[in-house]
């Protein structure tokens, strides 16, 4: 988890790295932080050719092997390179980083292949809720060290050094127990699927697979016009150091640690998408509080770090259970490719879009805090009104979104957002007909 956490886009480690050690620009740093989306969009052109020679065990594998690669070549070249926005230093960072995310696009798709052959669709809220947990517990934990580690050494390059190097023996540790896991008791791997031709036929005879991917691609753009420049902003405009960052960001992981299996078990009984339309609502009402943030009132950001933690994770988990669940069986490697790609790809335009209106509003003599606060109370706005896309996509057996929100309304739920899982049990699942039982049925009701 540490290592796929440094390379996402726009996370608060390589926004320090990048803004203040290295001084990249926001339009440099804008540009960084959409390389991975843009390799996701040009994974289509390899992806399904790998497939068809490829089980999707051994791509995750082989991938997750590359990721490891880019990242100690970045690792290497670290302590050669002037602490200056120098075509070398460009240079260096754009080669590394378009491996990384050359094999992190590969990776995602190839992962959540394997995974639909790995875990039954009843199950999928519940155990991927409890899994996403686990892991953000483990990034919470790294984070913490983060923290520690940055404020010790003050920032400074030989930090970045042993994040890097500490999070990379963790990455091997992982590709090394994937190696482990296999899908079938017998030797033989699943079949190789049909040729890509056939599979896009399929895809295009599916108008909720196709409407999924306008959603996608809409929030995708909207939400990163803004999303990689919030570490940006706190470090700039409200001088705050790395460490202090990261401890906010801390935020917003625990509360998503905390909510996802309660997210999980909503969408088992209410299905993906009104859960996700819910979800989408609150997290974003959360982060429009950012609009109003300044130098003297810092403590609203602990409120939207942690707001927004709890309600985005319902949407993370929605998002990827709906994939496996729309995904055609006869197109699956090419399905998920041009849902990862397309989205992907408007979603790199997202950081660029973002960070040439932060430069044009500097070279004008525009307040760069008005031009932030602009941002933030617009892009929630727009991401809001993708849920009109995600209305037009149609899922068997789930619930109007009126039910969700019933649901979300009553302290049952709340309670279980905070990790009451005692109590989340009884709400979510049968229990017995005994005398205490149907009393405590009847209370929680």
């Amino acid at each position: 988890m540490p290592l796929v956490m440094l390379s996402q886009p726009g996370n608060f480690v390589m926004a320090a790295l990048l803004t203040t050690s290295f001084g990249f620009t926001t339009r440099t740093y804008g540009l960084f932080t959409s390389l991975p989306f843009w390799f996701n969009f040009l994974q289509v052109l390899l992806t399904p050719a790998l497939a068809q020679h490829l089980h999707s065990r051994s791509m995750t594998i082989l991938s997750a092997w590359l990721h490891v690669v880019g990242w100690i070549s970045l690792l290497v070249a670290l302590p050669f390179l002037p602490a200056e926005e120098s075509p070398r230093t460009v240079f260096v960072f754009f080669a590394t980083f378009s491996l990384v995310s050359l094999s992190s696009a590969i990776n995602g798709v190839a992962w959540n292949a394997w995974m639909q052959e790995c875990i039954p669709v009843r199950l999928r809220g519940k155990y991927f809720g409890f899994r996403n947990r686990l892991l953000y517990l483990s990034q919470v934990s790294f984070m913490l060290g983060v923290s520690a580690l940055l404020a010790w050494l003050d920032g400074s390059l030989l930090a970045y050094q042993l994040l890097f190097g500490g999070a990379l023996v963790l990455r091997v540790c992982s590709v090394l127990s994937q190696q482990q896991m296999h899908t079938t008791s017998g030797p033989n791997v699943s079949a190789p699927e049909p040729p890509w031709r056939d599979q896009l036929r399929i895809i295009r005879k599916d108008p909720t697979l196709i409407h999924f991917i306008l959603f996608a691609s809409a929030l995708g753009f909207t939400a990163n016009v803004v999303g990689p420049f919030y570490p940006v902003f706190m470090y700039e405009q409200l001088h705050l150091s790395a460490a202090h960052t990261n401890l906010l960001i801390l935020l917003g992981v625990l509360g998503a640690a905390i909510a996802f299996p309660a997210w999980g078990r909503l969408l088992d009984r209410f299905g993906n998408i009104p859960v996700m339309i819910v979800s989408i609502i609150l997290w974003q009402a959360a982060l429009l509080a950012m609009s109003i943030a300044t130098d003297r009132n810092k403590w609203i950001i602990y409120v939207v770090m942690g707001a927004s933690g709890l309600f985005s994770a319902g949407y993370g988990i929605g998002v990827f259970g709906l994939l496996l669940k729309l995904t055609p069986s006869g197109a699956r490697t090419m399905g998920m490719a041009l849902f990862v790609s397309i989205s992907s790809l408007t979603a790199a335009l997202g950081p660029v879009t973002g960070g040439f209106f932060l430069n044009y509003a500097k070279s004008h003599g525009i307040s760069l805090l008005h031009a932030y606060h602009v941002m933030f109370m617009v892009c929630p706005i727009f991401v809001t009104a993708t849920c009109l896309l995600l209305r037009r996509v149609r899922e068997e057996n789930s619930a109007p979104v009126t039910e969700v929100m019933g649901a979300m309304r009553s302290v049952r739920t709340v309670a279980s957002l905070f990790g009451l899982t005692f109590l989340v049990n009884q709400v979510f699942f049968r229990i017995g007909e005994g005398r205490f039982s149907t009393r405590l049925r009847r209370t929680l009701r």
